[in-house]
């Protein structure tokens, strides 16, 4: 058998394999074609392809440039290419792959989806406007191209984030999410939410819930305290991530309100550190929250914050940055009528935006002792 020939059969298993979610021995497959068929851009492509589902984005990025060179038109090529320089933040770099597909590719949505949500990032917003128009009008049935548009145009949008969203944004960051979170923004939100628990509450809490627990920056803050200790996150990932702790009695993978809506346990302490910018309408979360709380029992959650619009209702406001900001005169008008004393609240830095201080609303909530 000739080198050629042993370089097809090594390709082909390293495609079965890849298939079959066995990435790093379809990693191993292709490059050892590659050393036998050295240049061949299907065997280059599918290696740049594999590496990136191995989070070894760097390394992507030379045989997906190899393998354009000697296949250009290759519409798969630039779409790999431009998802590994958006993921390494070589943005001008990504937004020119992106358009080489929509050039060789018009009806391409998830180029048109991907480079508006580039062109977002980048702060261009009436170009970002253009392509996620152009990418519903391929994809009507895509939610996330319709919550982007809301967002950047100023409209109310959905109640709440798109779950798919939410999940994947989350997963993608999960290993290096709180890195990321913590020493590059300085995000302190879980640390001062617990910190400033008000005096009146118990020194410990039987039933903990972290709603929306991430990688599990609350756990090891509040373990002390809780008898027992939940956390809950929609993303699988972060939810691995937090169970490697060890400081929770309990974790489970769920969306927050669908949860509550079927939990057993009655609880004396909920946490929301950075859960609300994900979801706009509260009627349902706090009705499920409430159902569930024990007389007495109290809630602390971060909001971003904004002001009611002129001559109209005091309602949720979806961001460019695709997170929801709630008005102080809404989220009081919804607590009470959910049976909630609004203890106290101040507004102190959550983490960095751009560099600066980002301000947020930290809250304390407690149930009132006549609810049943």
């Amino acid at each position: 058998m000739s080198d050629l020939d042993r370089a097809r059969s090594l390709f082909t298993q390293g495609v079965e394999l890849f298939e079959a979610g066995q990435w790093p021995d379809a990693h191993d497959h292709f490059e050892r074609a590659l050393a036998l068929a050295p240049g061949r851009p299907s065997v280059l492509l599918n290696l740049g392809i594999v590496r990136m589902r191995l989070g070894r984005w760097d390394e992507a990025v030379q045989p997906l440039q190899q393998s354009l060179a000697g296949q250009a038109d290759s519409v798969d090529g630039w779409l790999a290419l431009a998802m590994v320089l958006h993921r390494l933040g070589r943005l001008d770099e990504a937004l020119g792959a992106y358009r080489q597909v929509i050039e060789r590719e018009p009806s391409q949505a998830m180029a048109w989806g991907e480079s508006a949500g580039l062109l977002r990032e980048m702060e261009q917003t009436q170009e970002a406007i253009a392509h996620y128009e152009r990418a519903l009008a391929l994809s009507p049935e895509h939610e996330m191209y319709r919550y982007c548009l809301s967002a950047l145009r100023g409209e109310p949008g959905p109640q709440q984030a798109p779950r798919e969203y939410v999940t994947q944004l989350f997963d993608q960051y999960a290993d290096d999410f709180e890195a990321h979170l913590v020493g590059t923004l300085q995000y302190r939100g879980h640390r001062h939410l617990i910190e400033h628990l008000p005096a009146a509450a118990p020194a410990r809490f039987e039933h903990v819930l972290d709603l929306g627990c991430g990688t599990g920056l609350c756990g090891p803050l509040v373990r002390a305290r809780a008898a027992t200790l939940w956390g809950i996150d929609l993303a699988p990932g972060m939810v691995d991530k937090a169970r490697a702790l060890g400081v929770y009695d309990h974790l489970k993978q769920a969306e927050a309100t669908e949860f509550l809506r079927q939990c057993e346990p009655r609880w004396d302490l909920v946490l929301a550190a950075d859960v609300l910018i994900y979801i706009g309408a509260l009627e349902a979360l706090f009705e499920a929250l409430s159902a569930k709380m024990r007389p007495g029992g109290w809630l602390a959650f971060t909001a971003e914050r904004c002001d009611a619009l002129p001559n109209g209702p005091a309602q949720p406001r979806l961001l460019p940055s695709l997170r929801y900001a709630h008005p102080l005169d809404y989220l009081q008008a919804t607590a009470a009528r959910h049976g909630w004393i609004w203890h106290s609240h101040h507004e102190a830095t959550l983490r960095l935006h751009e560099g600066q201080p980002m301000p947020a609303l930290y809250a304390y909530l407690q149930r009132s002792r006549d609810a049943t």
